[in-house]
């Protein structure tokens, strides 16, 4: 038998021809994360890879504009503070040279030294406001990640692994290293060149054609190989991704490794993906060694230029010897500025990389919760219906439900069954309101589930799907989910209908007990039974099992059902099953095949009538 979707993984039933005595075998899967970036990031193309990624840098810095503009109005007094040194170095030469008295080179001198105290007292200033978006930043990210997460539509995430997916929050890390010299070193290097041209055209008017060609060089170096730095970092950075993911699956499937015997699996794949990200950094670096051999060249040669210009004009007696020595410590001062913004140029790309990775998460589709509010009655049922329900996965080419159509009265307790791939996971999904891209109709109490807020709707609606499992909290935190409705006296109530007492009574710290993370490892029933409480402690008006029974003892599967099915509890049940424990129990049986409701009735009556129903209980396996 071939399981094809993971979601099918709830379907499955023992298959025709295996007895008691064949075995099942159960192969761990690891998911296999969809790396690739969007084609336009690949290309390199000034136009649209700079472009793009750096308004996602200004928008995801545009909560922190006010701060910014304060750091580059520092940037700017500092820019032009700096030039007291070479312009009090002129006018000290100048008054040493004509002989004037001590009085005014002491003067000086310390107009220069408060210049250069001023420079520094406001380069703290920045400092100060970086930390400050230090913190910003990574709790505005961390609140932004926590605050979409739960709202993704979930169709927008079906080619990725959402866990691996969060790992792109760490480049928030990046951001904070790379900000600082983003907006403190390379904007007052850029500064100081434009300010340090400034002043040399004001000594001669070659000054300037020189500064035109300086600039025009160091443009036409970052043109040439800018794009492809960018890509190289890209690429780079999605290979650190693939073997975080990797070592975080070895972890997760700890057993399977510990089981497995003498495999060298983990270290093979391990060393093939590293080996990947070693040449994608190879790539990069070449492309950083490329641009740091072209500023050598550039500042030779603009060294040299400036120079010799410097010499000619003085021995011409264009300008003076303070002047020229002024100029000297400009050119320096300007060749440093550029090398730093070359040397740094790496943490440019980290930040434009990081900003990309973060947007991954921070632009996926979200749900918008308005519309109608869902309101139920206490201890009432929702009906449900549904008309002509249609959908196909993006990936497939069939559609997975077609023409379903389907009428749950209030408080009624009805199951789905079916054979693998019938539909019955979809057709829960869709009724939960997690897939958008569906044909037909879904109301909830008359109103159609495109008008209703669905925020609402989830607020009745306790859903007991196979992926839902424990997070790290406390057995408290796991039950409540800090929803406000839900009091303590709703929590003992909720323990004690889902057989939880025994098992809390036995922890020290009880409610309070850390699960997941801490010293407690939950047995499979107890994380059944702590969902069963998660999902009823609000009374709600539905109740969803997606063959949540599956593996369950009979005893105990008895009694939950008795708890589920209760007659006191106005809530309506849909359960996903082909247990015939189950199916008894109901009001109503619907049978689906290939995607469509084929029957329906009591289990007698479907049995009485359909051979292939009775087929289908008849192969599920008695243990179970």
């Amino acid at each position: 038998m071939r399981i094809e979707r993971v979601e099918d993984l709830g379907d499955l039933q023992r298959h025709d021809g295996l007895s008691e005595a064949d075995s099942i075998v159960v192969i761990t899967c690891f998911p296999h994360s969809n790396f690739e970036e969007p084609e336009e990031l690949r290309a390199i193309d000034v136009g649209s890879v700079r472009f793009k990624l750096f308004s996602k840098l200004l928008k995801l810095l545009q909560p922190e504009r006010k701060e910014i503009l304060y750091i580059f109005l520092y940037a700017i007094l500092i820019g032009i503070i700096s030039l007291s040194l070479p312009l009090g170095v002129q006018s000290l030469i100048g008054f040493i040279s004509s002989g004037q008295v001590v009085t005014s080179v002491v003067v000086l001198i310390a107009f220069i030294l408060l210049g250069i105290v001023f420079s520094g007292i406001m380069t703290i200033y920045q400092l100060e406001l970086v930390e400050f978006l230090h913190q910003k930043l990574f709790t505005r990210t961390a609140f932004s990640f926590a605050s979409r997460i739960p709202r993704i539509r979930l169709e927008s995430v079906l080619q990725y692994y959402p866990p691996e997916l969060m790992n792109r929050f760490f480049d928030t890390i990046t951001l904070q290293k790379g900000l600082p010299i983003l907006l403190i070193d390379i904007t007052a290097a850029t500064l100081q060149v434009i300010f340090g041209i400034l002043l040399l055209s004001f000594y001669h008017p070659l000054f300037i054609v020189m500064g035109s060609v300086l600039v025009f060089l160091l443009i036409f170096i970052l043109r040439m190989t800018g794009p492809k730095g960018l890509a190289t970092a890209m690429t780079e950075s999605d290979y650190k991704y693939r073997v975080a993911n990797w070592l975080e699956e070895i972890a997760r499937t700890l057993s399977t490794f510990k089981l497995a015997g003498h495999t060298s699996f983990a270290l093979d794949k391990t060393d093939h993906l590293v080996s990947n990200y070693v040449q994608a950094r190879e790539d990069h670096f070449r492309v950083l060694k490329k641009q740091y051999y072209s500023f050598v060249v550039f500042k030779t040669i603009v060294t040299a230029m400036l120079l010799i210009l410097g010499a000619v004009l003085i021995v011409d007696r264009q300008i003076n010897l303070g002047q020229f020595v002024a100029a000297e410590i400009v050119i320096i001062m300007t060749i440093n500025s550029i090398e730093k913004i070359i040397l740094k140029i790496d943490k440019v790309y980290d930040v434009l990389v990081g900003v990309e990775k973060i947007t991954k998460v921070t632009s996926l589709p979200v749900e918008e919760y308005k519309g109608i509010d869902l309101v139920v009655p206490k201890n009432s049922g929702l009906s449900i219906r549904t008309e002509n329900l249609g959908y196909r996965f993006p990936d497939r080419a069939q559609p997975t439900l077609n023409g379903v159509s389907l009428k749950v009265d209030a408080s009624e307790r009805i199951a789905i069954t079916g054979y693998n791939s019938s539909g019955k996971s979809t057709l829960i999904n869709l009724i939960l309101g997690l897939y958008d891209s569906y044909s037909g109709n879904i109301q909830f109490n008359g109103v159609s589930l495109r008008e209703l807020n669905k925020a609402s709707l989830m607020n009745h609606v306790g859903d007991f799907v196979s992926e839902e499992a424990l997070f790290d909290g406390t057995i408290l935190e796991n039950i409540s989910i800090g929803r406000k409705g839900v009091t303590m006296e709703d929590v003992l109530w909720a323990c004690k209908a889902a057989g939880l007492n025994d098992f809390l009574s036995g922890l020290p710290e009880g409610l309070n007990t850390r699960l997941v993370g801490g010293p407690v490892r939950v047995p499979e029933s107890m994380v059944k039974k702590i969902v069963i409480a998660r999902n009823i402690v609000e009374h709600p008006a539905l109740l969803i099992l997606d063959d949540f029974l599956l593996g369950v003892e009979r005893r105990e599967k008895k009694r939950i059902l008795e708890l589920i099915l209760d007659r006191n509890y106005g809530w309506t049940v849909i359960l996903i099953s082909n247990d015939p424990v189950v199916l008894t129990a109901v009001d109503r049986v619907v049978v689906m095949k290939e995607g469509r409701i084929v029957d329906e009735g009591t289990f007698d009556a479907l049995s009485s009538r359909s051979e292939e129903f009775r087929e289908l209980i008849q192969n599920y396996p008695a243990s179970l």
